[in-house]
């Protein structure tokens, strides 16, 4: 136990943070959430902390659902200090991103599209490690992304989540994540992650 929390414990922080903010809805979401207005006013916390708070329980409950497999599959190619860089870059990038970019967007919470921007940013580190197939999942995630935006569907998890998707931070997230994996220093990464559990063996 010692050891998964040595290597786990920001994941596990942020989910206690998300899951305790979210016991106190609506008043974190009024004090935490992405507002344009708020925001150009001076109220700057709000570029990091709407990846904090959520729709619903079930909202919350699939982003860290997702955040604990990418950390699970990718943690281990990078050390602690440079993994917890990512992750903070890429949830002030992904709401920056949209505030710049989406001008019609008022309000906004969620992770997701920070967490896309890190599947994408370990998927083309890995590569330039030599892990082909992380390439593969990096095209598919692509795929999964534009789709929606190219064929004009409307997400699936509208419903479920008990609002709508904003696909556009998806799309500004995987963006970001393929820039970060590609101008990351090479020498700061460690072993190839995926690469390696790919290659285990099943018993």
């Amino acid at each position: 136990m010692k050891a998964f929390l040595s290597r786990y414990w920001l994941t596990v922080s942020i989910s206690v943070i998300v899951l305790l903010l979210f016991s106190l809805e609506p008043t974190s979401s009024n004090w935490l959430q992405y507002h344009r207005d708020l925001v150009n006013s001076g109220e700057v916390w709000r570029f990091f902390t709407p990846n904090l708070v959520h729709l619903s329980l079930e909202h919350t409950l699939m982003n860290l659902a997702s955040l604990w497999l990418i950390s699970l599959i990718f943690r281990p190619l990078l050390k602690l200090s440079d993994w917890s860089i990512w992750l903070v870059a890429l949830f002030i990038a992904n709401i920056v991103g949209m505030h710049l970019w989406l001008p019609e967007l008022t309000s906004y919470v969620g992770m997701s599209g920070a967490l896309y921007g890190l599947i994408a940013a370990c998927c083309v580190a890995e590569f330039r490690l030599k892990v082909k197939i992380s390439a593969l999942l990096l095209v598919i995630v692509g795929v999964k992304i534009f789709a929606p935006q190219i064929l004009g569907m409307k997400s699936e998890y509208d419903e479920i989540i008990g609002g709508y998707i904003v696909e556009e931070s998806h799309i500004i997230g995987y963006m970001q994540g393929i820039i970060l994996g590609l101008i990351w220093p090479k020498g700061r990464l460690n072993k190839p992650a995926f690469g390696t559990l790919m290659k285990k063996p099943i018993n």
